[in-house]
């Protein structure tokens, strides 16, 4: 009967801290989607902690944690006896995955790759008329880059979004360079998403492959191919997306 009530004891605390986790994540979340709105601009102050408690109905032990949480995401601040103030975010944070993905929303990151989707296919096949021979060399470069980081199962989603870039700069058409760069930080925040849930050596080597192809398509000359070859490039990411936001639910 002991052995029992102390199970039941374990069984009770067990549920205690999952439903604190789970409202300390709830709060997060609340938190920060009026980062994410602007309710709370960088340099202005979020409510105090009691404030907090009371408009959010939860306890001063979770508002605190879910407010050092967003301190560790490096989107607030903590000032001793003022409170707490949102931060300027730098542009090489956006490289984290998990704070681009809390503060665009999944949602916002597809939309993204869904209009990557139509623009790089257009893209794609006007560089396979317009690129030079210095422009296939950058690729290639790239495309070696990928390929070691692969042969090696080392991350690679800092370096695939160059190979996209260097085929828009093939264009010689500085608007679309310029679109396709903006990309730039996004593409690798998503591939940083993706790699973590399809961590292993095919999955890396399937990415230099299509990227393999990609660049073929191109030096075909073949506008259609190019296109085609873009387009089911770009559809494949969508996929993977969706399949981490699936998980995440």
């Amino acid at each position: 009967m002991s052995c029992q009530s102390k199970s039941c004891l374990s069984c009770y605390a067990e549920d205690i801290a999952i439903y604190s986790k789970s409202l300390t994540q709830d709060v997060t979340d609340t938190l920060l989607g009026w980062i994410r709105d602007g309710k709370y601009p960088p340099g202005s102050q979020l409510p105090s902690v009691p404030e907090l408690v009371r408009q959010l109905e939860v306890s001063r032990t979770v508002v605190r944690e879910a407010l050092q949480s967003l301190v560790g995401m490096n989107l607030i601040e903590m000032r001793p006896g003022l409170g707490c103030f949102v931060k300027s975010i730098p542009s090489d944070l956006v490289v984290n995955a998990d704070v681009l993905a809390s503060l665009l929303g999944m949602e916002a990151i597809v939309e993204v790759v869904e209009a990557r989707r139509v623009i790089e296919s257009a893209v794609a096949a006007m560089a396979a008329t317009t690129a030079t021979e210095e422009d296939f060399e950058e690729m290639e470069e790239i495309l070696r880059k990928i390929e070691r980081l692969a042969s090696r199962n080392q991350p690679m989603y800092e370096v695939t979004p160059q190979f996209h870039v260097a085929v828009a700069r093939a264009t010689h058409n500085k608007v679309l360079e310029k679109i396709v760069s903006s990309f730039n930080l996004l593409m690798a925040s998503g591939g940083a998403l993706i790699e973590r849930e399809n961590v292993g050596y095919q999955y890396r080597l399937d990415e230099y492959l299509s990227h393999r192809r990609l660049y073929e398509a191109l030096r075909s000359r073949d506008p259609e191919r190019a296109s085609h070859e873009m387009r089911d490039h770009v559809s494949v990411t969508l996929e993977q997306l969706d399949s981490v936001s699936k998980k995440k639910r």
